[in-house]
């Protein structure tokens, strides 16, 4: 008020002159006035004025890129900006969600068709062709895109026009993870601290990609396994399954990232770094509820080494009458299949007796063969008689020579038949071996003359033992 009294004064003394008419001085000092407060107007109403007119002037630009990467930038969930069907620009949080991140360059200028699942494009056509030339079109609705891996995310996007005249085929895509979606719907999952009980359950829980590579695995993992997590992530699952139990744990969880199972459940053996196997029990489901569609794996593996152990001390102490008779002779019961190595899918205890060779050893074992044992002189004779007594569909009894581990001869004595099916194809042999010489002992006349009057090749069998 002091700055516009001086002026006045000032004003208000070069203008005066006693020749001029009182009127004139008036006039002038009312026009000076207005012309100040207009001023003093102008200045006080253009801030307000000013993001109005800012937002006209954007308006008439939307279609320009800088504008898209200023808006969508500072959105709090994932966006993009379309030209159609085409991606123009995507924000960060848009490629975290998808696993695209550092791939900006990629995306842009991509159809965003190649990010949503195939059985989807045509609800999204359908929201595209909905939103054009609507002045607002806030419908959120449910699809699945996909991430980086293949695997499909569900999703609530909503789709909105960012120019109501002129180019009007320009969208704004945003889209919310549905787990995402639901934890906000909940206010209880404020309540609990998720990632501090997850860091702290004593399972390993994990995640698999559709490669059935570790995508995710938590704490557990590395204080069960003491694999840190840069060893593990990444890495294909089965290489920390136990050898032995590979081929059962594929058969499960390919299905699941097949789509072809919702769930399994089964019991493996991990391998530690240290070499020792640790015993599991894995339950695992899909990440997708539709069937047959490839998607991530999320499971558990719990330690029951402790029922294992439990488990096989009981087994121990409760064997079976038949192994308890067995155990006391140098004998094995066998089934194996009919092949020129006789390849034994089962055997009893007994033969570590009577071949020095675990059980474990000669059952399922691609590098022992039965046929090796047998003495070099009694195999073609072995292998023939046991042959036409099959085609006969006989059961056949006949003794010859073993060669043991350490090199030792026995004697044997072997009754076996052929298991037929319905359809009377041949499906394994089953059979007894028992010891009944002692090693490099030459073998009783009495045995011989036994033997011959079982049910041997006809004329053939007692002239081949005599000459042994």
């Amino acid at each position: 008020m002091a700055t516009l009294s001086t002026i006045f004064m000032i004003t208000f003394g070069m203008w005066w002159e006693n020749s001029a008419p009182f009127t004139v001085h008036m006039t002038a000092l009312i026009m000076f006035i207005v012309t100040i407060f207009s001023l003093i107007l102008l200045i006080t109403v253009y801030p307000i004025l000013r993001p109005r007119f800012t937002s006209n002037t954007k308006h008439n630009n939307l279609d320009h890129l800088s504008w898209c990467t200023d808006a969508s930038s500072k959105l709090s969930t994932p966006a993009a900006v379309l030209r159609g069907y085409t991606v123009i620009f995507t924000n960060n949080m848009f490629l975290d969600e998808l696993g695209l991140s550092g791939s900006n360059d990629q995306v842009i200028g991509m159809p965003i068709t190649n990010l949503v699942h195939p059985s989807e494009h045509d609800n999204l056509a359908q929201m595209i062709a909905m939103s054009t030339g609507a002045l607002e079109n806030n419908e959120i609705t449910t699809i699945r895109m996909l991430y980086v891996d293949g695997t499909s995310i569900p999703v609530h996007i909503s789709l909105s026009p960012l120019q109501q005249s002129g180019e009007s085929n320009l969208n704004l895509l945003q889209f919310t993870t549905s787990s995402h979606h639901k934890a906000v719907a909940s206010p209880l999952i404020d309540q609990f601290d998720s990632r501090f009980i997850l860091d702290s359950v004593e399972q390993i829980m994990f995640q698999i990609n559709v490669d059935q590579q570790l995508i995710f695995i938590n704490p557990s993992w590395e204080r069960m396994l003491d694999y840190t997590l840069v060893e593990s992530i990444n890495k294909s699952l089965l290489s920390f399954i136990h050898p032995e139990d590979t081929q059962l744990f594929e058969a499960r969880l390919g299905p699941l990232s097949r789509g072809q199972r919702k769930s399994c459940h089964l019991q493996t053996r991990l391998i530690a770094k240290n070499g020792c196997p640790l015993w599991v029990e894995m339950r695992a489901s899909t990440a997708s509820s539709l069937k047959g569609e490839f998607t991530s794996v999320i499971g558990s593996f719990t330690d029951i080494s402790r029922m294992k152990q439990t488990e096989i001390s009981m087994k121990a102490n409760r064997k079976d009458p038949i192994d308890m008779i067995l155990s006391g002779f140098p004998s094995m019961v066998y089934r194996c299949k009919n092949d020129r190595s006789w390849s034994f899918e089962f055997t009893s205890d007994g033969c570590l007796e009577l071949t020095e060779y675990e059980a474990y050893e000669i059952a399922k074992s691609p590098g022992f063969s039965y046929m090796q044992i047998i003495h070099e002189q009694d195999k073609t004779n072995v292998w023939e008689y046991v042959q036409q007594q099959i085609l006969k569909e006989q059961k056949f009894q006949l003794i010859y020579r073993i060669i043991t581990r350490t090199g030792k001869i026995k004697w044997v004595l072997e009754q076996g038949q052929g298991i037929y099916s319905s359809t009377g194809d041949l499906l394994s042999l089953e059979g007894l071996i028992t010891q009944i010489s002692h090693a490099n002992s030459n073998i009783n006349p009495a045995l011989l003359s036994l033997q011959s009057l079982l049910v041997l090749p006809e004329n053939q069998s007692v002239n081949y033992y005599m000459q042994l």
